[in-house]
């Protein structure tokens, strides 16, 4: 099948069905079909094609508007930085911060780790664990090297470190280097790539995925609701409406990867009478226990001059991390952005001084952990998604590392113009949680629905907590894994990494 094309019509079975073709559903399509499985990909939007008439690439909000959903074969990520981090050790461990815990996840980074560097490979992630005290601990390393800076990035980073300010890469996925499609340009952070050269979930994971002729993608399709069996204790396969036309598709294994909330939406409508509350939520934990970024922005004035289109999210500020000398909890990163007209989202009155800010500065986004408990999340109107309760918002610890991010620049010689905006939670996690109590999560640690077999959660959904980094990478690795249990390959990969270890 190629670009652009889907089916009308699915076969009556597949050996698996996943819902969804972000970073979670590509890979585990990839994943499955590698191994000769039969996969049906189902997808409630469209192939994204760039507008007609230009060569620039499309930035979102003039697509979407701030408050649409992006609904995307490949998901999100048509949209995404492309900053592939992942998760510290500290992450997969109970956290103290000021109003709580981070919860622990039911596995360490050790479990996940060979699945970060098969995901690294994958996804074509460029880095070095230089300038970075929190980079956690590799068997191997990065695949791809850190991303060349922009000459303007290059003094900024000088006089960084010349105040003792280390500047760490940031991993990128995209296709740069010898005979790679990436050109550096400007417009790569919340833009789709015209050149295919950013590594999102459709480029690198679906579209070799379809290449083994073993996937089916379904666009336009709405997923109704996974069919259960009479007795409610196995999946059977899912409803599907397409152009008013409904198909019953039948499946050994059923994958429910639409991202968040619209999982947790799914597993609710699917409720039967075994089931009354939604799949997954005998336990009343679908849709809970969401966490989040609680991010930030500042502006870095580096030059007096404008400075026109350039690649600049190239490093961050990592030394925080896990705390500073004068904070005993943990703080979180700061990351250089890509250049994005923001000013776009302003009124026409700041739409002029912002503009004029931006031309001149770097855009910083500085994140602190958002805390997920059991009170977070979304509740349901009967069948639908209803109010959200934020996570927890740090605001002792995020006014900490807003504050060290700006003096860091200042220090080394930048005025700097704190953007006054109300903190914006990012990379939601949680709403179908993992852990190894099925009364306090939805999914056990290999990724499968409690009470039900045969049925699988592999998106954001299922992480238990966000960190303070991009958590793209860490989807992908987990799906991965999931995958692996999914195909009884699971119990041999923790032997084989039980053996390396001994």
């Amino acid at each position: 099948m190629a670009f652009g094309q889907s089916i009308e019509t699915p076969a009556t079975s597949y050996d698996a069905v996943i819902v969804g073709s972000g970073l979670g559903g590509a890979t585990m399509a990839l994943r499955l079909a590698t191994a000769g499985r039969r996969v049906l990909v189902v997808e409630r939007g469209d192939w994204y094609r760039s507008k007609p008439g230009t060569d620039e690439n499309d930035y979102l909000y003039d697509v979407l508007g701030p408050a649409d959903d992006i609904s995307y074969v490949g998901g999100r990520t048509k949209f995404y930085g492309a900053a592939l981090y992942r998760n510290r050790e500290s992450d997969f461990r109970d956290v103290q911060f000021e109003t709580g815990v981070s919860p622990a996840w039911p596995f360490g980074y050790d479990e996940l780790e060979p699945y970060y560097a098969e995901a690294e490979k994958l996804y074509r992630v460029h880095g070095s664990p230089a300038g970075d005290p929190s980079e956690p601990r590799r068997a191997a390393p990065y695949p791809y090297p850190p991303l060349p800076h922009d000459p303007a990035v290059v003094k900024v980073i000088a006089k960084l470190e010349a105040k003792g300010i280390p500047a760490a890469p940031i991993p990128r996925g995209l296709d740069q280097g010898p005979g790679g499609a990436c050109v550096m340009c400007a417009a790569c952070d919340v833009h789709v790539c015209r050149r295919d050269a950013k590594m999102d979930a459709e480029t690198a994971a679906l579209r070799p995925a379809l290449a083994t002729g073993l996937v089916d993608l379904m666009t336009l399709t709405e997923c109704e609701r996974v069919l259960l069996t009479p007795d409610g204790t196995r999946a059977e396969g899912v409803l599907l409406t397409r152009t008013g036309q409904q198909h019953r598709v039948l499946a050994e294994t059923v994958i429910v990867a639409a991202g968040t909330p619209h999982t947790a939406a799914l597993l609710r409508r699917s409720r039967t009478d075994q089931h009354r509350e939604g799949i997954g939520n005998n336990s009343g934990q679908l849709g809970k226990r969401v966490g989040a970024h609680s991010t930030g922005t500042i502006f870095p004035m580096i030059s007096l001059a404008r400075l026109g289109a350039r690649h600049t999210k190239t490093f961050g500020l990592n030394l925080w991390y896990d705390g500073a000398t004068d904070w005993p909890h943990p703080l979180g990163v700061a990351q250089i952005a890509g250049q994005v007209p923001l000013w776009r989202m302003t009124g026409k009155l700041k739409q002029p001084i912002v503009k004029e800010i931006a031309e001149h500065s770097l855009t910083v986004i500085h994140m602190t952990e958002a805390l997920p408990d059991e009170g977070t999340g979304w509740a349901f109107d009967g069948d639908r998604i209803g109010a959200f309760t934020p996570p927890r918002h740090q605001a002792k610890t995020y006014a900490k590392m807003r504050d060290l991010t700006a003096k860091a620049f200042e220090k080394a010689g930048y005025p700097v113009i704190r953007a006054p905006r109300p903190v914006a939670f990012w990379h939601e996690t949680g709403s179908a949680v993992m852990g190894v109590d099925a009364k306090a999560s939805v999914v056990d640690p290999q990724g499968a629905v409690y009470g039900v077999a045969g049925l699988y959660v592999a998106d954001a959904s299922v992480l238990p907590s966000a960190g303070a980094l991009n958590t793209g990478l860490t989807i992908i690795a987990v799906a991965m894994r999931t995958g692996d249990a999914i195909l009884g390959k699971l119990g041999q990969r923790q032997a084989q990494a039980a053996q390396a270890g001994a």
